[in-house]
């Protein structure tokens, strides 16, 4: 039998390919997908603007049911068939340093799905832009309730749980802090979320004049205060916010080089940065650095995030305390996934959407 997926054959080349559904051992499984979410990391693939293996299915954030799996993969992960599971994007090999210290998601050997893993490696169904995906040994599966709305659940395993892994984990934020979170798109606002159930005393959110939608979801999602960088100078507005203390913790998801500099000039004195937003390999020109040196500013890379942020973003989710639903404001079938990469990259005349999700089953 075979199955029907959307391959990146080249850069700015997506079209659908059919796959044979896999054989299965003891310790893979296979996932008929529920919903796939878009990131702006799909773009820059599609793109040709961030190294890829091509082909490829992309396709990391991934919400579907259990459809096959392994005697031995079932007892690990502690799932059946039917269950209703997300999956990690970055796969263990279970042997490098890396993952024996827990940090798999920066293993040597880069399997993962959607984005490290060609399509032209046997069993192909590496991503999720199908209707069907293989789980390989040592993913990352987690059990999801039925109850969780699915456009919720989607963003579970990369957009909530980054948000959690970049404030809390590796920006450090406590009760009390002053976070300011540099970019509003849904890391951005998950971000928010995350630092206001940190405890945040003052929690602020940047944006242009085109993300006014995203701010008010800002301040739905936590924020107390939301700035227009194009109307007002953020500096000097969380200098009066702050009455001049500035942020503890800044996290700068934007992607822009120009938000780095804000960045790094909204922090304290022995603050953190946390970098968590892809250039697409451009090259940073004109980083303040004596203002890192002067301020004694830590400056965190932030790539993505591990079990204990995806455990973590259940929970957040199922307590239902902020509106998650409303990040996504855009679904395509899976045959319109160029139009859906356009929307995302707001190449679509008109269009200004937060989060955009594929329905591999929709007509």
């Amino acid at each position: 039998m075979n199955t029907l997926s959307m391959e990146v054959e080249r850069p700015n080349v997506i079209r659908p390919r059919e796959y044979p559904l896999p054989q299965l051992g003891p310790d893979d499984g296979l996932l008929r997908v529920e919903l796939i979410g878009i990131c702006s990391s799909d773009v820059k693939i599609f793109r040709g603007h961030t190294p890829a293996p091509y082909p490829i299915i992309m396709g990391h954030e991934i919400l579907g049911t259990i459809e096959e799996v392994g005697v031995r993969a079932a007892k690990a992960y502690g799932v059946a068939k039917g269950d209703r599971v997300i999956v990690e994007a970055s796969v263990a090999c279970g042997h490098c340093f890396y993952c024996r210290t827990g940090n798999y998601r920066l293993c040597d050997f880069t399997i993962g799905y959607g984005t490290r893993t060609s399509s032209a490696l046997p069993p192909h169904l590496w991503g999720a832009y199908g209707q069907y995906m293989y789980i390989a040994p040592y993913s990352g599966v987690h059990k999801l309730s039925p109850k969780v709305p699915a456009e919720v659940g989607v963003q579970i395993t990369t957009v909530t749980s980054n948000g959690i892994q970049w404030v809390r984990r590796l920006g450090g934020a406590s009760v009390g802090d002053v976070v300011v979170v540099v970019g509003v798109g849904p890391q951005g606002l998950s971000s928010v979320a995350a630092a206001r159930e940190t405890g945040a005393s003052l929690i602020v959110a940047l944006g242009l004049t085109l993300d006014e939608d995203r701010l008010a979801l800002a301040r739905e999602m936590g924020a107390h205060h939301t700035i227009n960088v194009e109307e007002l100078d953020p500096v000097a507005e969380v200098k009066r916010l702050t009455q001049g203390a500035m942020a503890d913790v800044v996290v700068e998801v934007s992607g822009s080089p120009k938000g780095v500099n804000t960045a790094i000039n909204l922090a304290r004195k022995q603050g953190t940065v946390v970098l968590a937003g892809l250039t697409g390999d451009k090259m940073l020109t004109g980083i303040e650095v004596d203002s890192v040196i002067y301020k004694e500013i830590r400056l965190q890379g932030a790539f993505s995030k591990g079990t204990e942020a995806v455990r973590a973003a259940i929970s957040l989710v199922e307590a239902g305390k902020y509106p998650f639903h409303k990040l996504v404001t855009h679904r395509f079938p899976l045959a319109r996934a160029e139009e859906a990469l356009r929307c995302v990259a707001r190449e679509v005349e008109g269009v200004n959407p937060v989060k955009v999700v594929l329905d591999p089953w929709a007509e």
